[in-house]
């Protein structure tokens, strides 16, 4: 015989993936978010100094939906020679503060960046706005500006610009390709 709490476990784990996804009834903000999920290879452009030609490398992205579609988790790896990169973000839409946000983070960097910002759906652009920790001057903030393109189902661009007190400057560029 079977005890009773294994029995309800062992239902609970059959029905539960049998029960509707809320991704099945995802609001419009977060179905479109849900567009950028899937399997992408990037090409990162990264500039370290002005007027010098950017450091290209190629790596991967697994873009995957996370809490029933609520957020997009992403996983990004960069081949970068003798220094592999590796980061972990988030997407998603706050629905009480009716506005997107970003997170950050990566072995490069020891915080974590938290962006806020909004759709502008005549040219398929999300744009972020934070500030961030200057590692060369403790206590200083510094202005950031995220920028995701969907240029089409197959292809979207992240650009990323800082602004060191002499204007904006764009310091990485990522470009996903659908691999899926």
């Amino acid at each position: 015989m079977i005890p009773p709490r294994a029995l309800l476990l062992t239902l609970a784990l059959v029905v539960a993936p049998m029960a509707p996804s809320r991704a099945a009834t995802l609001d419009a903000e977060h179905a479109q978010l849900a567009t950028l999920a899937g399997h992408w290879n990037v090409t990162q452009s990264m500039w370290t100094s002005p007027g010098k030609a950017p450091q290209v490398d190629r790596g991967n992205a697994v873009v995957t939906p996370v809490l029933n579609g609520s957020r997009l988790r992403q996983e990004l790896h960069i081949e970068a020679p003798g220094k592999p990169f590796d980061g972990l973000g988030y997407f998603g839409y706050d629905n009480a503060r009716r506005e997107y946000y970003s997170t950050w983070m990566d072995i490069n960097f020891p915080g974590m960046i938290v962006a806020s910002g909004d759709f502008d759906a005549a040219n398929a652009r999300y744009t972020f706005r934070a500030m961030v920790a200057d590692g060369a001057k403790p206590g200083a903030q510094i202005p950031l500006r995220e920028v995701l393109q969907v240029i089409d189902a197959d292809h979207f661009r992240y650009d990323y610009y800082e602004n060191h007190g002499k204007g904006e400057a764009l310091a990485v560029r990522l470009d996903y390709v659908r691999a899926d």
